[in-house]
């Protein structure tokens, strides 16, 4: 984005054939301050399910230790480019992050999307002008989508299968689904690599307060839809 800076005048249009990508001075600092908002209270949160998973789930979290040692790693380097280039090669962390994002999804709330022609879907008359918006939680738990296992289990090796290419949705779909994607899931990795070789994540006595999951029925009279949702608190 600093590349693209200039405090020249803007126009839309240098000719007829090339439109001008920069950012004025003025825009380039609220959308850096976006990227780093957005990143770090998501990244956090993403954390917070993981190292519940891993507090909860001893064997799972001794299986990561074991790859992330497999690798010859020295608790003594903290070089960013080989702890990046050791994040590549952990095949079993990425199913785990893989498996914690729909099952404690960021936002709940996927893309939505205004129908610009009436239309029958599945046997659904969706007039013009309608708001669509799926309900992640109904796709990211639906056993048609993700069995043969419960998805309520938590199963990481369930990603080593192909599935249908949008029932994984924590981050969005389409040609406007989070620009961060490859980075998110790569920082994830990072953090829990630098976790992991220095500290064991155990369970307290309390872990489970707080972190309750409720279902309730949200109408949307405006949309006209009905969703249900899955909290967590």
């Amino acid at each position: 984005m600093v590349d693209t800076m200039t405090n020249d005048k803007v126009i839309d249009y240098a000719d007829d054939r090339l439109m001008l990508k920069l950012l004025r001075s003025d825009e380039l600092m609220p959308n850096i301050f976006l990227c780093i908002v957005a990143d770090y209270e998501t990244a956090s949160t993403a954390l917070a399910y993981s190292t519940y998973i891993l507090a909860t789930r001893p064997v799972m979290q001794d299986k990561i230790i074991e790859e992330i040692n497999h690798h010859n790693w020295n608790n003594n380097n903290n070089n960013a480019e080989e702890i990046y280039e050791t994040a590549h090669n952990l095949s079993y962390s990425d199913l785990f992050i893989r498996e914690v994002l729909p099952m404690y999804p960021i936002t709940i709330k996927a893309m939505a999307c205004e129908c610009n022609t009436t239309k029958t879907v599945c046997r659904h008359k969706i007039e013009k002008g309608f708001i669509i918006q799926p309900d992640i939680f109904s796709i990211h738990y639906n056993p048609n989508l993700w069995g043969p296992e419960d998805p309520n289990l938590f199963i990481p090796e369930r990603h080593e299968i192909k599935h249908h290419p949008i029932a994984w949705m924590p981050f969005g779909v389409g040609p406007r689904h989070c620009i961060g994607m490859k980075f998110a899931l790569m920082e994830l990795k990072m953090c829990l690599i630098q976790l992991l070789r220095q500290y064991r994540i155990l369970s307290g006595d309390n872990i489970e307060q707080g972190f309750k999951r409720q279902e309730k029925i949200v109408i949307q009279l405006d949309a006209i839809f009905v969703k249900v949702e899955k909290l967590s608190s």
